[in-house]
């Protein structure tokens, strides 16, 4: 189907370039700072084992972040070039940022919950959480997020599909490309998710405070801290203006609404710095990955942390040599 009118005024048109060349910049340090975040993962096992959620977080706020760069660049590129003008609803998908927005929306989401979950567990069943919590425990986990946030991919594709004699707005957004329906469910798992994951953690942390007293606690409220603070942010930067998105044009008209775009980006950035802040080995070792190792040996940061279990196993090695 042929969707060739044009869309919108002059006036429409400057105030999209405006949004575009506040896109571009914010977009392209957010992609930064999760390149980053997963340089520092990948860059040994042992972090690949510990913040392997976390890489997949990054990952998914990686192309979050892309696609607003995306968006940005191709998009004062049609204005310029005269054909941004209006789309098929599949025609929309042949534009690179939808499939990146479905991705980035949904794979932290995904993961949020999986981090809020292992919390819960770790401390309320601890047993349980040594006993099955595994490194390959967590690989299967992260395996499962990411095909989940594939199959929802595949089920938008086809959903644009069935929309292909729609005309939409030439913005393509992912209500645009795939339709309202699918839009509403992909609405449905980057809004209410981030929260529940919120509220995981919020019992977790608090759980984790009053078992503080009676057994150690205290690297699971580190932990449970550092997952609270990711899953605040994404609630106000994220599922906020998401829901205020969702009904654009269609239940409400907010006048510049486009700019809460800029926040659900910067919650893409918020990754690196919060980790960096909290914990003290993943600042060690981004600090050494940034500085090939010369910050390490010049203040003497040691990129491993031993446990309070491990440093009393060492500590409780006798020195009496073995009897003869």
């Amino acid at each position: 189907m042929q969707c060739n009118a044009t869309w919108s005024s002059n006036a429409s048109l400057a105030h999209i370039l405006n949004l575009d060349n506040w896109y571009i910049p914010f977009g392209s340090f957010a992609t930064a700072t999760n390149i980053l975040c997963v340089l520092v993962v990948l860059s040994k096992k042992r972090m690949r084992q510990k913040f392997g959620a976390f890489g997949l977080l990054s990952f998914g706020d990686m192309l979050n972040a892309l696609a607003m760069v995306l968006l940005g660049s191709v998009r004062n590129q049609q204005i310029y070039d005269n054909s941004f003008v209006s789309l098929s609803s599949f025609d929309c998908f042949r534009n690179p940022w939808p499939y990146f927005f479905i991705l980035g929306g949904q794979l932290p989401a995904f993961v949020l919950i999986v981090m809020g979950g292992e919390r819960v567990i770790a401390v309320f069943k601890p047993i349980i959480y040594r006993t099955y919590v595994t490194p390959r425990t967590r690989v299967i986990a992260n395996i499962i997020c990411v095909a989940l946030s594939i199959l929802s991919l595949l089920i938008g594709i086809f959903s644009s599909y069935l929309n292909r004699e729609v005309c939409t707005n030439p913005a393509c957004s992912i209500i645009g490309s795939t339709g309202r329906l699918y839009g509403t469910f992909n609405y449905i798992l980057i809004v209410p998710l981030p929260f529940l994951a919120l509220l995981l953690n919020i019992a977790a942390y608090i759980g984790a405070r009053k078992l503080s007293a009676s057994t150690n606690m205290e690297r699971e409220m580190k932990k449970a801290l550092v997952s609270l603070v990711i899953a605040a942010l994404a609630g106000v930067l994220s599922a906020l203006p998401n829901t205020m998105l969702w009904g654009q044009e269609t239940y409400w008209n907010v006048p510049g609404l486009g700019y809460m775009y800029i926040a659900f980006c910067c919650n893409s950035a918020v990754d690196l710095f919060a980790f960096t802040l909290i914990k003290k080995d993943f600042r060690n070792r981004l600090l050494s990955l940034i500085s090939c190792g010369y910050l390490n040996r010049r203040f003497n940061l040691c990129e491993e942390t031993k446990t309070k279990a491990r440093r009393n196993m060492v500590q409780n090695v006798p020195n009496n040599p073995p009897a003869r």
